[in-house]
C-alpha cells in the first residue's frame, strides 16, 4: 500500500467531470469535502464541471452556490427563453398567437452585400442571453482580482474546451474567465460555440469531459479525488433527448482511470437528463451522500485538514482582491449609426446618461440589456467586460447584430367543434432612430375570419411613446357548424357580424408590464339574425367613430391558460353612430319600423381584474380568481337583437367567445370567477373554471353561469385541452365538449366590448 506524503506537504486536486444538470452532483461533493475538513488547492472540470469548479475557485461557498442551483434561474435559462419580466408589454399587446415563426433575411456577409435573403435558422436550441450575463456576474470580478491567470484564482483552476476546427480538447488557463466557461459549457445543439483568439470553441466534454490528466500534469499533486456524474459509456437508452443523442455521437471515449494508491474516485450514472435543473435538491443530495461513503478512504490518504475558519479566510482573502461591479463606458459594435442610437436610449447609456454621474451598476446595466434584447430586435453575442484601472470600473463590449427585419408567423386553431382556424402572419420591421412596423394578418374558419393591416411608430424615451395604425375585418358567424354540445341546447342562437373599421392608437409604456392609451376606432358594423315575423333574415348596419382612454397591466406567464400573474385594465368609452335597418316584410303586411335611420350614441366603464396565485412547490396547486364589471348607457335599437349584438359581452371562457348566447350580453353587469388548477405533471393541468354574472333581467333571471373542467397540455406550440363546458346550472341542457389544439384567435371589437 502506498502512503501518503507528509502531512504539510500533501496538496490535493478534485476534479469534476460534465453532465449537464447532472453536474450539479459535484456541489454535494464539495459540501462533503468541506464539512471534514479536506483541503482542496487544485481544481479542474468539463462543461458543467467547469461550472462548479469555476464558482468554487472564485470564492463562492457552497451555501451560495445551492442558492443559485435551487433559485430556479438554471431551469429558466435552459429553458432558451429571457424572463419575461424584461419584457415590455406594450411591444407584444397587440401579436396574435402563433405556433411557428420563421425570420427570413440575409445570413452572412455575402447575403448582405447581394441583398439576398433566406429562411433563417437557429445555430442553437437555447438563447444565451441570460447565461452569458449571468456567467459575466459570476465570474468577472474573480477574473480580474486573478489578473487573467487562473492560477492566481482563490483556488487555482483549469478549464476544457473542444476546438471545433482542430477536432482536440484545449486546456484553459488564463484569460476571461466568464468567457472559458461559457466555452468548455457549450453543449452543441443546445448553445451556440463561442470564440477565443478567433478559435471556435464548444463544449469541452466533446474531447475530454474528465480533466485530470490536464490537472495531473499542470498542479502536480499528491492526492487526486474525482467526481463524476455519468455512466461513463453507457448504451444510450432510446428515450434520450436529441442534445444527449447528439453528445453520444459526437463525444470521444474519455479516461476515468485515477492513478493508483494516491486518488479517490467518485462516481454514479445520475438518473437526470442534461437540461434536468429541476432535480436539483436530488442531485446535490446524490453527490454528498457518495461523498460521504468514499470519505474513510479519502481520510485515510489526506491526513492533512483545513477548518470552517481556514476556509472562510481564504474565501475573504481573495475577495478582497476583486473589485466592485461599476460599469464604465458601454461600446455596442455591429450597428449602424441609429440603431446604436436607439440601443443605447434602450440601455440608457451613451448620450443619454451624460447628466448622470453616479456609476452605472453591473446588475442595472443586465437589466437595461435584457430588456432590449426581449425586444426581439437585435441578436448578441457574448459580452465582454474589461477592467479599466484608471476609471476603476468596466468597461462593457457588446457585440450585436440586427435580427432579420421580415417574419412569417403561423398559427391557428385545430378543434373537435366548428372553430378550426388557419392564421398567417407577415411582419416587416425595421428600426433605427425610431422602430416601425408592419403586419399583415390573415385568419379563416367556418365560425371566424379576421384580416387586419396595421402599423406601430415607436419612440424610444423613458417611457417609450407608439403610435398604432391599423384597418380591421372581422366575421363572426354562428349560422351553422357543431359546438361541441352533448345536451340539448336552448341558450344559443345563430347570428352572423361583420365589423370593418380603422383604429388610431397613442400609447406609452408606463412600466415594462403597464400602457396608457388612447385610440380612437371608426367603422361599420352589419348585424345579420332572424327576427319575429320575418321569415328573412334582417340585417342592421351600424356606422359609428368611437374613442377609449384606458390603462392596462399584463403580467401573465401564458397568453392562453396562464398559470401565473395578473391583469388588471380600466377603460372609458364614448359611442357616436347611426343605426340603419331596411327590411320588407315577406308575406306580412310592411310596417313603419320596416325602415331605420336614427343615430344611437352612449358611454360606458369597464374594469377587469384576474390574478393567479401558486399555492404549492413548482405550481402543483394555483389558484386563480377573476372579477369584471361594465357600466354603460348602451340604447335600444330598433330590434331586440341588433341591440343584443351591439351590446358588451362577459366571455371569460374560450368556449363562450366562439358561441353567441344573448344571456351573457348586457348594459351592465358584474362577473366574478375562481379558477382552481392542479399541476398533474410537468406542463399538465386539470383546471376547473366556475363564473357567475349579475345582470338586469333576463329570461327572468338576474344570475347567470357557465363553468368548464379542463385537461390542458402546454406544448412548445401551443396548448392543448380537452374541456367540459356547462351553461345554466338549473337545467341539464347546454352541456357541451370540445377539444382544441393552438390559439384559438380573436380580433379587436370596433366598439371596444
Amino acid at each position: 500500500m502506498l502512503l501518503p506524503l507528509g502531512v504539510e506537504a500533501q496538496s490535493v486536486g478534485v476534479v469534476m467531470s460534465g453532465g449537464g444538470a447532472k453536474g450539479l452532483y459535484h456541489i454535494g461533493v464539495l459540501r462533503a469535502l468541506e464539512e471534514n475538513g479536506i483541503p482542496i488547492d487544485y481544481i479542474s472540470g468539463t462543461s458543467m464541471g467547469s461550472i462548479i469548479g469555476g464558482l468554487y475557485a472564485s470564492g463562492y461557498t457552497i451555501e451560495e452556490m445551492e442558492q443559485v442551483a435551487l433559485s430556479g434561474d438554471l431551469e429558466r435559462w435552459v429553458s432558451g427563453g429571457i424572463d419575461d419580466k424584461y419584457s415590455y408589454y406594450y411591444a407584444k399587446r397587440d401579436d396574435i398567437s402563433s405556433m411557428i415563426r420563421i425570420p427570413i433575411g440575409p445570413s452572412d456577409e455575402a447575403d448582405i452585400a447581394s441583398g439576398r435573403r433566406r429562411v433563417i435558422l437557429p445555430g442553437s436550441v437555447m438563447n444565451t442571453s441570460e447565461i452569458d450575463l449571468a456567467l459575466n456576474s459570476f465570474f468577472t470580478q474573480a477574473s480580474t482580482g486573478a489578473g487573467g491567470d487562473f492560477d492566481r484564482l482563490m483556488i487555482p483552476f483549469r478549464c476544457v474546451a473542444t476546438d471545433m476546427s482542430q477536432h482536440k480538447a484545449v486546456e484553459l488557463r488564463s484569460g476571461d474567465l466568464a468567457r472559458a466557461i461559457r466555452a468548455s459549457m457549450a453543449l452543441p445543439v443546445a448553445f451556440p460555440p463561442i470564440e477565443i483568439d478567433s478559435v471556435l470553441m464548444c463544449d469541452g466534454g466533446c474531447y475530454d469531459n474528465f480533466p485530470w490528466k490536464s490537472l495531473d500534469e499542470g498542479f502536480h499533486p499528491d492526492i487526486l479525488i474525482g467526481a463524476c456524474c455519468t455512466d461513463m459509456g453507457t448504451a444510450l437508452s432510446k428515450n434520450a433527448s436529441v442534445v444527449e443523442q447528439v453528445m453520444s455521437l459526437i463525444t470521444m471515449p474519455s479516461d476515468f482511470n485515477l492513478p493508483e494508491g494516491r486518488s479517490v474516485f467518485i462516481q454514479r450514472a445520475v438518473d437526470a437528463s442534461v437540461l434536468d435543473f429541476g432535480s436539483a435538491a436530488t442531485i446535490m443530495a446524490a453527490g454528498y451522500n457518495d461523498a460521504l461513503e468514499a470519505m474513510p478512504e479519502i481520510k485515510r490518504l489526506i491526513q492533512r485538514r483545513m477548518t470552517a475558519e481556514e476556509y472562510a479566510a481564504r474565501r475573504r482573502e481573495f475577495r478582497s482582491r476583486c473589485p466592485k461591479a461599476q460599469i464604465g463606458e458601454v461600446a455596442i459594435s455591429g450597428l449602424n449609426e441609429g440603431q446604436r442610437e436607439m440601443a443605447e436610449r434602450m440601455m440608457n447609456i451613451g448620450h443619454t446618461r451624460a447628466n448622470d454621474t453616479l456609476p452605472m451598476h453591473a446588475e442595472e446595466l443586465s437589466n437595461n440589456y435584457l430588456s432590449m434584447l426581449a425586444r426581439e430586435v437585435v441578436r448578441s453575442e457574448f459580452p465582454t467586460f474589461t477592467y479599466n484601472e484608471d476609471t476603476e470600473r468596466y468597461d462593457v463590449s457588446l457585440a450585436l447584430s440586427a435580427r432579420p427585419n421580415f417574419d412569417i408567423a403561423i398559427g391557428g386553431n385545430i378543434s373537435s367543434t366548428a372553430f378550426n382556424q388557419a392564421y398567417i402572419g407577415l411582419e416587416y420591421g425595421w428600426w433605427g432612430r425610431v422602430e416601425q412596423s408592419f403586419n399583415l394578418d390573415a385568419l379563416l374558419g367556418p365560425v371566424y375570419t379576421m384580416a387586419r393591416l396595421k402599423g406601430r411608430t415607436t419612440l424610444i424615451y423613458d417611457a417609450p411613446l407608439y403610435f398604432d395604425y391599423s384597418f380591421n375585418f372581422n366575421i363572426h358567424n354562428t349560422l351553422k357548424g357543431n359546438f361541441g354540445n352533448l345536451t340539448r341546447v336552448d341558450n344559443a342562437e345563430q347570428m352572423r357580424m361583420m365589423e370593418t373599421f380603422g383604429s388610431l392608437t397613442v400609447g406609452s409604456a408606463m412600466s415594462r408590464k403597464s400602457v396608457a392609451e388612447l385610440t380612437l376606432n371608426g367603422g361599420r358594423n352589419s348585424y345579420s339574425y332572424a327576427m319575429e315575423g320575418y321569415d328573412k333574415r334582417q340585417y342592421t348596419h351600424f356606422s359609428y367613430v368611437s374613442p377609449e382612454i384606458s390603462i392596462e397591466r399584463k403580467t401573465f406567464d401564458k397568453s392562453l391558460f396562464p398559470t401565473r400573474g395578473s391583469h388588471l385594465s380600466a377603460s372609458a368609452i364614448y359611442v357616436y353612430g347611426r343605426d340603419k335597418r331596411n327590411s320588407k316584410r315577406t308575406n306580412m303586411v310592411p310596417a313603419p319600423n320596416d325602415h331605420v335611420d336614427m343615430i344611437r350614441q352612449w358611454w360606458g366603464v369597464r374594469v377587469q381584474w384576474e390574478h393567479y396565485i401558486n399555492f404549492a412547490p413548482k405550481g402543483a396547486f394555483i389558484l386563480g380568481y377573476a372579477a369584471e364589471g361594465v357600466y354603460t348607457n348602451h340604447p335600444k335599437f330598433d330590434s331586440y337583437e341588433a341591440t343584443m349584438l351591439s351590446s358588451p359581452q362577459y366571455a371569460p371562457l374560450l368556449h363562450s367567445r366562439m358561441i353567441y348566447m344573448p344571456e351573457f350580453r348586457a348594459d351592465r353587469y358584474v362577473g366574478v370567477g375562481v379558477m382552481p388548477t392542479v399541476r398533474l405533471y410537468d406542463n399538465l393541468y386539470l383546471r376547473l373554471s366556475a363564473y357567475a354574472m349579475l345582470r338586469d333581467k333576463y329570461r327572468g333571471e338576474i344570475m347567470h353561469y357557465m363553468s368548464d373542467l379542463s385537461l390542458i397540455y402546454h406544448t412548445p406550440i401551443g396548448p392543448i385541452s380537452l374541456a367540459l363546458t356547462k351553461y345554466d346550472f338549473r337545467s341539464d341542457k347546454n352541456l357541451y365538449l370540445t377539444f382544441n389544439f393552438g390559439y384559438a384567435i380573436f380580433g379587436d371589437k370596433g366598439l371596444h366590448y
